[in-house]
């Protein structure tokens, strides 16, 4: 019988090392969800030990953690200290009333979810009229994508779409970090195209680091130095890259989607 998952080890949490690109992904989903959660209620799914709630905090009528961790949960009551609410939780079962939430972030994470559909009837269910749910997911359709350890599904761009129209939403799909960037020099694309084929190259031997410090030991060596993640996001924490529009249909040319679903009033 395999051991059950320890998420703690996949969570951009506390301490963890980033890239310049990663510390980017990390502060830009953050800054665009600040900006949806101005004098709302809001719930983050998968919000691990609480990082982004520095940005998001701020600004939110009510903000609330829930996240399947149990030890990311403790981390998180432990550095806020009453300041907000945690919940260990499974995004299947949401133990929260009908319309409790204007908005609900969740990201990178719902490729862990044994039951992504039921999960996304809750978050109908628990989202307010004239409201949203904010995912960001790494994007399966990218040419170097590699799968996380525990993961279930990555959905594409349209599987998003479909199965969120379904339910009545209306649905709004971004991409961020161009897979090739047109500005970028020489150089840059070529370490771009190199870590592009290294991936590939890890992916196919079966020998990706399973845990996020594993990681960062081969980023190290590629990027030289990285940025380590604090407790609460600052605002200058990373440049921020707003994502572009995309229309129907695969998406290659990003590196990260951004699904924004919202529901009529």
């Amino acid at each position: 019988m395999s051991p059950p998952p320890r998420f703690e080890d996949l969570t951009e949490t506390t301490g963890i090392l980033l890239s310049a690109e990663g510390a980017a992904m990390m502060h830009t989903r953050y800054a665009v969800g600040r900006r949806l959660a101005r004098d709302r209620r809001v719930l983050e799914l998968g919000c691990g030990a609480g990082q982004g709630f520095g940005l998001v905090g701020g600004v939110a009528r009510r903000l609330v953690g829930g996240d399947y961790s149990a030890a990311l949960v403790h981390q998180g009551h432990a550095h806020y200290r009453g300041r907000y609410p945690f919940v260990r939780l499974s995004a299947e079962v949401l133990p929260f009333r009908d319309a409790s939430f204007d908005l609900v972030l969740f990201f990178e994470a719902t490729y862990y979810v044994p039951d992504m559909d039921a999960a996304f009837r809750e978050l109908g269910r628990v989202t307010a009229p004239g409201c949203a749910v904010l995912f960001v997911n790494a994007n399966p359709e990218r040419p170097d994508f590699i799968r996380s350890p525990y993961s279930v599904r990555y959905h594409t761009a349209d599987e998003f779409r479909s199965a969120l129209e379904g339910l009545g939403f209306r649905v709004t799909v971004e991409g961020a970090f161009p897979v090739d960037p047109p500005a970028t020099g020489a150089a840059v694309r070529l370490r771009g195209a190199v870590v592009g084929l290294v991936r590939r190259v890890l992916e196919v031997l079966h020998l990706v680091p399973r845990t996020l410090r594993g990681r960062a030991r081969l980023k190290r060596l590629v990027y030289g130095k990285l940025r380590e993640v604090p407790p609460e996001l600052p605002e200058a924490f990373a440049e921020e890259a707003p994502p572009a529009a995309v229309p129907p249909g695969p998406v290659r040319g990003y590196k990260v989607l951004y699904v924004t679903a919202s529901r009529g009033a």
